[in-house]
């Protein structure tokens, strides 16, 4: 028998590893990636994750979405906007007291009570004729959030004719469910993505060089990872990304006035309306992302800070802990909070 050296031995069992490596691709884990049309939107999940737990989370958001949409007649906010005061769940109860929170720190800018204000743009959409003073006026008037009265989980309505949306904070708090869900299951690294509000947990695995599988099949060292990167679209043009962001554990939401708007005698009004003045918000900004510890606040402050403006949206975000953000308004000019940079490293 001839012996083989020390050397050649290891030139002889690098060969066989090597073989291994890519054949087997070094078991790298494999995510799963879910799409379903859900809340007006396409919702994404991508989790190291069973498909079970995957589907819990997608149900999860429906249960979300039965109970919160004014769309759909028997839902917990249909009721409340057709009768004006009703008993609701925990979850609705949470949801409105913290659109309320997100009212008095945005100082009016998000309010879940412009219902009447959506409904009437809705209405002018489908006719194709723009809403007069007087309509705009009177759907104004019914505004105020200090007009929702919570006595335990009974919620009331002080004025005749008021109405809520939870449009702006029920996708992130969904979001978050999911999340929730996830981790209960034992997740610790997925993606929840509805329509532009999500919540990047833990962080997702690169592609590993041939040099690192070697390493891990040598030394046991484990691929590297890296942070979810998230891609900001140009406002007027979907194929061109003009910023990407590298986030973990984190909530983000963009709102924007391209992907949701009514046509009226040619001209297109966003879905975002001022609740002081029943007016759509047109051009500037243009798109708002927001990062924060969770996609509910992401969710809420991007429409409250895209009702704001520009100059005082951005000091609003600089005043407050943990949160980031990026307003983009017209001809291409981009605003940043002080700290946005450390998520594009």
């Amino acid at each position: 028998m001839k012996l083989i050296s020390k050397s050649k031995r290891f030139v002889f069992t690098f060969l066989i590893a090597l073989s291994f490596l890519q054949i087997s691709g070094c078991s790298q884990a494999k995510f799963i990636k879910q799409t379903k049309i859900m809340m007006g939107t396409l919702v994404t999940i991508i989790a190291d994750a069973s498909p079970q737990a995957v589907e819990k989370a997608f149900n999860e958001i429906k249960r979300v979405d039965l109970l919160m949409s004014r769309f759909k007649p028997n839902s917990e906010v249909s009721l409340l906007n057709q009768k004006g005061e009703v008993k609701v769940s925990p979850e609705t109860r949470e949801v409105i007291q913290r659109a309320i929170e997100f009212s008095k720190i945005t100082n009016g800018a998000f309010d879940i009570t412009c219902g009447p204000i959506c409904n009437l743009w809705l209405k002018s959409g489908k006719e194709g004729k723009m809403p007069t003073q007087k309509e705009l006026s009177y759907a104004v008037s019914l505004v105020g959030y200090h007009n929702i009265i919570i006595n335990g989980n009974r919620i009331k309505f002080s004025k005749k004719g008021m109405q809520i949306t939870l449009g702006g904070i029920a996708k992130g708090y969904a979001v978050d469910k999911a999340i929730q869900v996830l981790r209960e299951e034992g997740v610790t690294r997925a993606l929840v993505d509805a329509g532009g509000d999500m919540y990047c947990l833990g962080e997702r695995p690169k592609e590993k060089t041939l040099r690192e599988k070697i390493q891990q099949f040598f030394f046991g060292r484990g691929p590297k990872e890296k942070k979810w990167e998230i891609g900001i679209q140009d406002p007027r043009n979907r194929n061109k990304i003009i910023g990407i962001i590298k986030v973990k554990d984190k909530g983000v939401a963009t709102s924007g006035d391209y992907e949701r708007y009514v046509t009226i005698q040619g001209k297109r009004f966003s879905h975002i309306v001022n609740p002081a003045t029943g007016l759509t918000v047109q051009n500037n900004p243009m798109s708002v992302t927001i990062i924060a510890s969770n996609a509910t606040t992401a969710d809420a402050l991007a429409t409250g800070v895209f009702v704001l403006g520009p100059k005082r949206g951005i000091e609003l975000i600089n005043k407050l802990s943990g949160v980031e953000g990026m307003i983009v308004s017209e001809g291409e000019r981009i605003t940043c909070s002080k700290g946005w940079g450390r998520y594009q490293n």
